[in-house]
């Protein structure tokens, strides 16, 4: 998969990246419109909407004083409506979860260097 793909893959395995992005089809919002109706903070719509901006999905531009966001391409509508699934290998990891890979991978390696200190031992005796 091509790397902007890719990257437009990981942003829309967002939930809240998704509804923002469902969000701007009604209509322009600026940050606080879209943060009461998610029922989300400010700042956590802030963090999404800027890589959505990133990466080209999402346009700003100030009115009355206000930074208004608006869908760049109204297309990723028919894509997010159709809630193709995205594959697997799209989705990142939850940090848990590559915790426990991370665990589970210094386990092993722990064996092996106990398996090979265990030998050392026996030829010493």
């Amino acid at each position: 998969m091509p790397l902007f793909e890719d990257i437009v893959h990981k942003a829309l395995a967002s939930e809240m990246r998704r509804e923002i992005l469902l969000t701007l089809a009604k209509d322009d919002k600026y940050l606080t419109e879209i943060s009461k109706e998610l029922g989300k903070k400010p700042q956590t719509v802030d963090f999404h909407l800027t890589l959505l901006e990133e990466i080209g999905l999402v346009t700003s531009s100030v009115k009355d004083g206000k930074k208004y966001y608006s869908l760049k391409d109204k297309r990723i509508l028919d894509f997010l409506r159709k809630e193709r699934p995205l594959p697997p290998g799209a989705r990142p990891k939850p940090p848990h979860e590559i915790m426990l890979d991370a665990w589970d991978d210094i386990g092993k390696r722990l064996d092996v260097i106990e398996g090979k200190l265990d030998k050392v031992l026996k030829k010493l005796k």
